[in-house]
C-alpha cells in the first residue's frame, strides 16, 4: 500500500496503471521476476558446481521476458516453432535453447536443427530417425536428450500430472522403451546423446517426488551403463515447482528445492554420469506467476441473498485457469487493499463472457460501484500465454513495472489485427468501416 492508501505494484500505483493502460491489463513486477531468476541460479549453484537454469517459456513468453531471462543468465526451453522463433527474434542464443514437445512435426524438427538449438528432447522413438535425417541434411551433429517417463504419480489433479505411466509424455523406463531409444541414438553418426530429462507435473508443493525420481534415474543409468558405453553429460529436472496462488500456500523456496534435490543427485545420480555432469532445472510458473497481477474494472453488481455477484471487464479469455484447473487467486481492491474501515460482504466475481466464467468463488469485499479496480494476483503464468478469443475479446496489453516506472512491452490487440487472417467475401461490408483508425 502506498501513501495514498492504494495498491502498489513495482512502486507504481495500481489505479494509475489502470487509468494509463486501460483494463484488463497484465502487470509484471520486473524486480520480483528478476529476483526469482537469481534465486534459482544462486540456490542451485551453491549446491552443485555445474548447473543450467532454463526458463520454461510456455508459462509466459513475450520478447521482453526472453530478454529478461537471458539478461539474468538463464537458458530457455521451448515446445513449438512459434516459441523458438520468438526466442530467437528476441535475442536468445540457439546454444542456450532446448526444444521439447511430445509431438514435433517435421517442420519443427528441421527448424530446430537448422537453428542449431542446444538440444532436441526425444519424446518417442519415431523422432530419432527424423532428427537424424535433418541433422545429416544440414551437415550437423545434433545433440539430443531423452525424456524419461519414470511412472511416478504426484497425487494431484490429473490435469497437472505428466510423469505417470498414463501420461502422453516421455519414454517409459520400466518397459524398455527408453533403453531402446538410447541404443538407437548411439548408433547414429549424426546425433549426440547429451543427457536425460524428466518432468513429473505442475504445481508441485513437495520435493519428495523429485527426490524419488532422481533415485530412479540413478538406477536407470546404472542399468543401462552395464550394457552400453554411455554416461550422460546432463540430467535435467523438469519444472513443476509450485507457487502461492491463494496467498496462503507455502511452496518450497528455490533454496529448499536445491538442497533437497541436489543432495540426492550428488549421491545417487552423479556417480553414474560423465565427469562434470550438469544438473539442469526448468522453472517457469515459479519464476513468473507471483510477479504478475491482472487489473480489472468492476461493472454491474447484483445481489443473490447476502452475496454480491460482481462482473469485471475480463474473465475467461484473459484467464482460463479458474475454469480449466479450478485455480484459486487472491484478489485485492486497488483503492483500499487493506480494506481499512470497509464494511464487507461476501462477493463472487465473474467475467463478462457468455459463459459462467467465475474468476473468484468467494471473497469479502465492500460495496463495489462500477469503475472500481480489482487486482487479481499471481497471474503471471499461463494467463497471457493461454489467452483465447472467446466472444472475440481483444488480448490485453502487458506492462512491466519497476522502481516506480512502467513501460508497455506488448500493446493491446485491436480488431483490425485479429481480422487479418479472414478472407473477405465479395458481399462483405467495407473493411475500413469497422476497424480502428
Amino acid at each position: 500500500m502506498n501513501g495514498r492508501g492504494h495498491l502498489e505494484i513495482g512502486g507504481c500505483d495500481a489505479l494509475d496503471l489502470a487509468k494509463e493502460y486501460g483494463t484488463p491489463v497484465y502487470v509484471i513486477d520486473e524486480s520480483d521476476v528478476r529476483a526469482r531468476c537469481r534465486s534459482y541460479v544462486e540456490a542451485f549453484g551453491s549446491e552443485w558446481p555445474f548447473i543450467d537454469v532454463a526458463y520454461a517459456s510456455k508459462a509466459f513468453l513475450v520478447g521482453e521476458m526472453v530478454r529478461l531471462a537471458v539478461d539474468e543468465g538463464l537458458s530457455l526451453d521451448v515446445v513449438s516453432a512459434g516459441e523458438l522463433r520468438l526466442a530467437l527474434w528476441a535475442g536468445a542464443e540457439p546454444s542456450k535453447i532446448t526444444f521439447h514437445g511430445n509431438y514435433k512435426t517435421r517442420e519443427d524438427i528441421e527448424l530446430a536443427v537448422r537453428s542449431r538449438v542446444r538440444s532436441l528432447v526425444v519424446d518417442c522413438i519415431d523422432e530419432v530417425d527424423v532428427i537424424d535425417h535433418y541433422a545429416r541434411e544440414h551437415d550437423h551433429v545434433q545433440a539430443v536428450d531423452i525424456r524419461l517417463n519414470l511412472g511416478i504419480d504426484i497425487n494431484t489433479d490429473p490435469k497437472y500430472t505428466t510423469g505417470s505411466l498414463e501420461s502422453k509424455f516421455g519414454l517409459q523406463t520400466r518397459n524398455g522403451d527408453a533403453a531402446a531409444v538410447i541404443a538407437k541414438i548411439l548408433r547414429s553418426g549424426a546425433l549426440r546423446l547429451r543427457g536425460l530429462h524428466f518432468h513429473l507435473g505442475a504445481q508441485v508443493l513437495e520435493t519428495k517426488y523429485h527426490r524419488q525420481a532422481l533415485h530412479d534415474v540413478g538406477e536407470f543409468i546404472r542399468t543401462v551403463g552395464a550394457t552400453v558405453p554411455w554416461r550422460p553429460e546432463s540430467i535435467t529436472i523438469g519444472g513443476g515447482m509450485g507457487v502461492n496462488y491463494d496467498g496462503n500456500s507455502t511452496p518450497p523456496t528455490p533454496a529448499e528445492w536445491a538442497r533437497d534435490v541436489a543432495s540426492v543427485f550428488a549421491r545417487q545420480v552423479a556417480p553414474h554420469c560423465a565427469e562434470n555432469v550438469v544438473l539442469g532445472i526448468e522453472p517457469g510458473r515459479s519464476i513468473i506467476a507471483e510477479g504478475g497481477t491482472t487489473l480489472y474494472t468492476v461493472g454491474p453488481t447484483k445481489k443473490s441473498g447476502t452475496r454480491r455477484l460482481v462482473a469485471v471487464d475480463g474473465g475467461l479469455s484473459d484467464n482460463p485457469r479458474p475454469i480449466m484447473y479450478q485455480s484459486v487467486h487472491n484478489v485485492v481492491l486497488a483503492s483500499n487493499p487493506e480494506l481499512v474501515g470497509a464494511r464487507l460482504h461476501e462477493s463472487r466475481i465473474f467475467g463478462r463472457h457468455c459463459e459462467t466464467d467465475k474468476l473468484i468463488d468467494s471473497v469479502m469485499l465492500p460495496e463495489l460501484p462500477p469503475g472500481e479496480v480489482l487486482a487479481v494476483q499471481c497471474t503471471g503464468a499461463y494467463t497471457h500465454s493461454m489467452f483465447n478469443q472467446h466472444n472475440r475479446f481483444d488480448k490485453p496489453p502487458v506492462v512491466f513495472v519497476r522502481d516506480g516506472e512502467s513501460r508497455l512491452v506488448v500493446r493491446r490487440e485491436t480488431f483490425s489485427e485479429t481480422i487479418l487472417t479472414e478472407i473477405q467475401g465479395a458481399t462483405a461490408n467495407s473493411f475500413d468501416k469497422y476497424v480502428e483508425n
